[in-house]
């Protein structure tokens, strides 16, 4: 199923536009990597101040910086898809990649528990409050999660295939 998905996106406009262009992968490159630094140093301080460290904020201070982390990662998303679709080999077989994957998949489960049951709660936490024990082992899994996916997705080009 993979070779039909590999011809399938190869012979898209697309593919055709990322792999031929000098400048298009280089730019997604460097988007990406904006990207990854909106999103990570907004989300390494929610982080950080849920595991009780940055007390002197409060945590509705760090929250405001959200649509900061939401544009980085929706940037991550579409280079991301760029970067698949121009070299999906380089991809589907690669163990870092389906990694990258997981830990991406772990870190969206984290989020997703935190805002549908703690949000609000978190809103109140004021500055010099520690954080419940709760919030840290939130914290604590977030950041483990993103170290992964930037350590996987820079380890593509250097593990390769390994399946």
């Amino acid at each position: 199923m993979s070779h039909w998905i590999v011809t399938t996106l190869k012979a898209t406009s697309v593919s055709h536009f990322m792999t031929g262009s000098t400048w298009a992968w280089p730019l997604c490159e460097t988007l990406h990597f904006v990207g990854l630094a909106l999103l990570i140093g907004v989300v390494g301080m929610l982080d950080l101040r849920l595991l009780g460290r940055l007390r002197h904020l409060s945590y509705a201070a760090v929250h405001s910086l959200i649509p900061w982390g939401i544009l980085g990662f929706v940037i991550n998303l579409v280079t991301g898809v760029l970067f698949f679709v121009g070299a999906p080999d380089q991809y589907l077989d690669n163990v870092a990649w389906w990694y990258k994957l997981a830990f991406l998949g772990v870190a969206g489960l984290n989020v997703l528990y935190f805002e549908t049951t703690q949000a609000k709660r978190a809103l109140a936490i004021g500055r010099g409050d520690d954080t419940p024990r709760a919030f840290k082992v939130i914290g604590a899994v977030s950041l483990l999660s993103w170290f992964m996916v930037l350590y996987w997705g820079r380890m593509l080009p250097f593990i390769g295939t390994a399946f």
